[in-house]
């Protein structure tokens, strides 16, 4: 994930070269292999540059083919054998050896900003086209790759990394107390245009974003997600035959290097990853990568990662995250977050981030399996799908393969009528700042929000759990360098657009039944320990192991001054020292991360 930043002034300044040179320097920890600037008048552009594909062997940022447009961009194109024949049958000289950036420019260069229509990828760019005098930038389908801006009376200004943005004189630290708020209440903010400093703001997905000569800003959402119409084939063959090429065609757009890091859970998601990326030719250096506790808390992935690992025989590290106590590294400076994240074990994240960038660029993560696979309840079922089509579909979900679908408690809701209990904001919030925002009015908008409307029947959930959504904003950051500071891009096969299109196509019975297409998928070549293996969480969250072993993290309330704005100290005190329940000790913990993130904010950038 390279990194990208420019500024365009609107008052006639003239860029100054020193601190595109000082972003472009800050941001040399996202691009280890180069660094390019690029400034013409108003307009200046920098790029640090981070090798993870063969094609970047030769790449250079900013880059331009006519002098004419300019580009910086962090990207990575899927499905470039297609694109190329596209470019080429309009006369463009594209090789299959160009690196990336230079197919987007050719596309911008035959179909403007109609080139959005024929990417895919993860991407966020920014150009400079001259002659129209106008700066366009965009942003992936699924806003894996981040982009940040911020607008002043005399310039815009952007980055794909949040605290290169803060690093501008202009720019101020003032932050934006709904965000707060939202943490507080939700763990990461519910909007996704705004973060927490008022004044840097976040281009959402599947957005563009123009700047015209007069200083006017347009954004534009260039894609919808359609859900696509159901397929049936006529045998199980087929489907698990379809399965796998996808997953095939996803796993290697997103290689493409001689070393890939593997986050192994044990799981089904991250194990037909792995399969996949056993399947590839040339094979590339695979290496997993396992979180485990051995003494914790009981943790038996160990065990089925090893099963995994072992039938493929690729190499396996086991990361022991057994004892790291709670806030132990929050003051630590490579740990630093650029907005206030819902961890009490920064450590374990950072470290074990770091293990895996030891051996590779480029490291796999299985989240989005469980969104493709999601079931459908029993009134997507009912208003989705035909009785004869629905009938047939349980019939053999049960006769062939044993299973029911697991829908007795939604019978009985659906029955009942039953209703959901309202939120309420926790009484440690500071009154005045609960009155200021109408938290308790937010809190009731957010959970209307939050329920999944019927109208994508029968796979509405899937398709409205998939990006872009806050959780899914905060777990592309969590992972991304301009988070972790490492020079190791996340990639998430999973969320594969052509996979996606695939798996949502699925009759949800018997397939998504405790992801029974992926578990027949998986028995090519992994032992039944893996394939049979229950869906299970934690039996104990790190977390509350932790605290019954006698962690008292608020104990630090009172050397935490910064959360006086926003925190009744004394009702939280009064809360913390006396048994809570799990609810409360998640809702107690946010003050906890707020109060290190502003206490570690206050020095930056010294970090």
């Amino acid at each position: 994930m390279s990194g990208i930043c420019g500024i365009i002034y609107f008052d006639g300044s003239s860029v100054e070269p020193s601190l595109l040179q000082d972003w472009t320097n800050y941001l040399a920890y996202r691009g280890p292999d180069d660094r390019g600037l690029w400034y013409q008048d108003h307009v200046g552009l920098g790029h640090t540059l981070l090798r993870t594909t063969t094609e970047a062997a030769t790449e250079a940022q900013p880059y331009s083919l006519n002098n004419q447009v300019y580009i910086t961009a962090d990207v990575r194109l899927d499905d470039r054998s297609h694109l190329i024949t596209k470019l080429q049958k309009a006369a463009c000289p594209v090789q299959p050896s160009d690196p990336d950036v230079v197919l987007l420019l050719y596309a911008y260069q035959v179909w403007g900003e109609q080139c959005l229509e024929h990417l895919l990828g993860d991407f966020a760019f920014a150009l400079w086209d001259a002659r129209q005098q106008r700066l366009f930038c965009a942003r992936d389908h699924f806003g894996v790759k981040p982009f940040f801006y911020t607008r002043t009376g005399r310039f815009l200004a952007f980055s794909n990394t949040l605290n290169c943005l803060r690093l501008h004189p202009d720019v101020s630290n003032d932050l934006n107390e709904l965000a707060i708020a939202d943490f507080l209440l939700f763990d990461t903010n519910q909007n996704l245009e705004t973060t927490t400093f008022k004044d840097i703001q976040r281009l959402q997905a599947a957005h563009t974003l123009s700047v015209t000569p007069d200083g006017q800003i347009h954004k534009r959402r260039y894609w919808s997600f359609q859900l696509p119409s159901q397929t049936r084939y006529h045998s199980e063959a087929e489907y698990i035959e379809g399965f796998s090429h996808y997953l095939d065609l996803a796993v290697r757009d997103r290689t493409r290097t001689d070393k890939v890091a593997l986050m192994l859970s044990g799981g089904l998601d991250s194990s037909a990853i792995a399969l996949s990326s056993y399947r590839q030719a040339p094979q590339p250096q695979i290496r997993a990568f396992t979180v485990v506790y051995r003494h914790l808390i009981p943790d038996y992935e160990e065990e089925y990662a090893q099963a995994a690992t072992h039938a493929l025989q690729i190499p396996h590290d086991c990361f022991a995250a057994d004892d790291y106590a709670l806030y132990q590294d929050h003051n630590h400076p490579d740990y630093y977050f650029p907005e206030p994240q819902p961890t009490a074990r920064v450590g374990v994240h950072f470290d074990w981030l770091r293990q895996m960038a030891q051996h590779s660029r480029v490291a796999f993560y299985g989240q989005g399996g469980d969104e493709g696979f999601k079931l459908a309840t029993v009134s997507e079922a009912l208003r989705g799908m035909s009785w004869l089509d629905l009938g047939s579909d349980v019939w053999q979900c049960w006769s062939q393969y044993g299973l029911r679908p697991p829908w007795g408690t939604g019978l009985r809701n659906l029955l009942q009528k039953r209703r959901v209990s309202p939120w309420c904001c926790p009484v440690w919030l500071n009154e005045d700042f609960v009155h200021r925002w109408q938290l308790g009015d937010r809190m009731a908008a957010i959970q209307a929000q939050s329920c999944f409307p019927l109208d994508q029947p029968p796979r509405s959930r899937a398709f409205h759990s998939l990006p872009p959504s806050p959780l899914w904003n905060l777990n592309f950051e969590t992972y991304d360098p301009g988070v972790s500071r490492l020079p190791l891009e996340v990639r998430l096969p999973f969320l594969d657009l052509r996979l996606l299109n695939y798996l949502l196509s699925l009759p949800p019975i018997p397939w998504c039944v405790d992801k029974t297409l992926l578990r027949l998928a998986l028995r090519e070549k992994l032992p039944s320990t893996v394939c049979d293996r229950p869906k299970t969480p934690l039996s104990v969250n790190p977390v509350v192991a932790r605290l019954q072993k006698g962690d008292r993290p608020w104990q630090v309330l009172p050397h935490l001054p910064e959360l006086d704005p926003y925190i009744n100290r004394k009702q939280l005190q009064e809360i913390t020292s006396s048994k809570m329940n799990s609810q409360q000790v998640w809702q107690c913990l946010r003050p906890l991360n707020l109060g290190y993130w502003l206490a570690a904010t206050c020095s930056f950038p010294s970090l």
